[in-house]
Protein backbone atom coordinates (compact mmCIF):
# COMPACT_ATOMS: atom_id res chain seq x y z
CA UNK A 1 0.00 0.00 0.00
CA UNK A 2 2.80 2.39 0.90
CA UNK A 3 4.53 1.87 -2.43
CA UNK A 4 1.32 2.60 -4.34
CA UNK A 5 0.75 5.85 -2.43
CA UNK A 6 4.38 6.87 -2.94
CA UNK A 7 4.18 6.08 -6.65
CA UNK A 8 0.92 8.01 -7.00
CA UNK A 9 2.43 11.00 -5.22
CA UNK A 10 5.54 10.83 -7.42
CA UNK A 11 3.40 10.73 -10.57
CA UNK A 12 1.34 13.68 -9.34
CA UNK A 13 4.47 15.70 -8.54
CA UNK A 14 6.03 14.81 -11.88
CA UNK A 15 2.92 15.75 -13.82
CA UNK A 16 2.70 19.05 -11.94
CA UNK A 17 6.33 19.80 -12.76
CA UNK A 18 5.77 19.04 -16.44
CA UNK A 19 2.71 21.31 -16.52
CA UNK A 20 4.69 24.17 -14.96
CA UNK A 21 7.60 23.74 -17.37
CA UNK A 22 5.42 23.50 -20.48
CA UNK A 23 3.23 26.48 -19.58
CA UNK A 24 6.26 28.58 -18.68
CA UNK A 25 7.85 27.79 -22.03
CA UNK A 26 4.63 28.52 -23.91
CA UNK A 27 4.23 31.82 -22.12
CA UNK A 28 7.83 32.79 -22.89
CA UNK A 29 7.50 31.92 -26.56
CA UNK A 30 4.22 33.81 -26.81
CA UNK A 31 5.76 36.85 -25.11
CA UNK A 32 8.79 36.73 -27.43
CA UNK A 33 6.59 36.52 -30.55
CA UNK A 34 4.53 39.48 -29.35
CA UNK A 35 7.72 41.51 -28.75
CA UNK A 36 8.90 40.70 -32.28
CA UNK A 37 5.62 42.12 -33.62
CA UNK A 38 6.13 45.32 -31.62
CA UNK A 39 3.44 44.58 -29.05
CA UNK A 40 4.03 45.14 -25.36
CA UNK A 41 2.44 42.41 -23.24
CA UNK A 42 1.95 43.28 -19.60
CA UNK A 43 1.40 39.76 -18.35
CA UNK A 44 0.60 36.19 -19.17
CA UNK A 45 -2.92 35.14 -20.18
CA UNK A 46 -5.20 34.01 -17.38
CA UNK A 47 -5.23 30.37 -18.53
CA UNK A 48 -1.42 30.24 -18.31
CA UNK A 49 -1.42 31.74 -14.82
CA UNK A 50 -4.15 29.39 -13.57
CA UNK A 51 -2.55 26.36 -15.21
CA UNK A 52 0.84 27.19 -13.74
CA UNK A 53 -0.66 27.64 -10.29
CA UNK A 54 -2.49 24.30 -10.54
CA UNK A 55 0.72 22.63 -11.70
CA UNK A 56 2.64 24.11 -8.77
CA UNK A 57 -0.07 22.95 -6.37
CA UNK A 58 0.13 19.42 -7.77
CA UNK A 59 3.92 19.49 -7.49
CA UNK A 60 3.85 20.68 -3.88
CA UNK A 61 1.12 18.26 -2.80
CA UNK A 62 2.93 15.37 -4.47
CA UNK A 63 6.20 16.24 -2.76
CA UNK A 64 4.53 16.63 0.64
CA UNK A 65 2.77 13.28 0.21
CA UNK A 66 6.04 11.61 -0.77
CA UNK A 67 7.77 13.07 2.28
CA UNK A 68 4.91 11.93 4.51
CA UNK A 69 5.04 8.39 3.17
CA UNK A 70 8.82 8.36 3.57
CA UNK A 71 8.66 9.51 7.19
CA UNK A 72 5.90 7.02 7.97
CA UNK A 73 7.92 4.16 6.47
CA UNK A 74 11.06 5.26 8.34
CA UNK A 75 9.20 5.35 11.65
CA UNK A 76 7.63 1.96 10.97
CA UNK A 77 11.05 0.45 10.33
CA UNK A 78 12.46 2.00 13.47
CA UNK A 79 9.64 0.54 15.57
CA UNK A 80 10.02 -2.87 13.92
CA UNK A 81 13.77 -2.79 14.52
CA UNK A 82 13.36 -1.94 18.22
CA UNK A 83 10.81 -4.68 18.78
CA UNK A 84 13.11 -7.31 17.23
Amino acid sequence: MTKKVFLGAAITAGFGLIVVIVLSLLSGVQHRLAEDEGLDLLGAPLWVVVGTNVGMLMLILGLVAMAGVGVKELLRRMVDHRSS
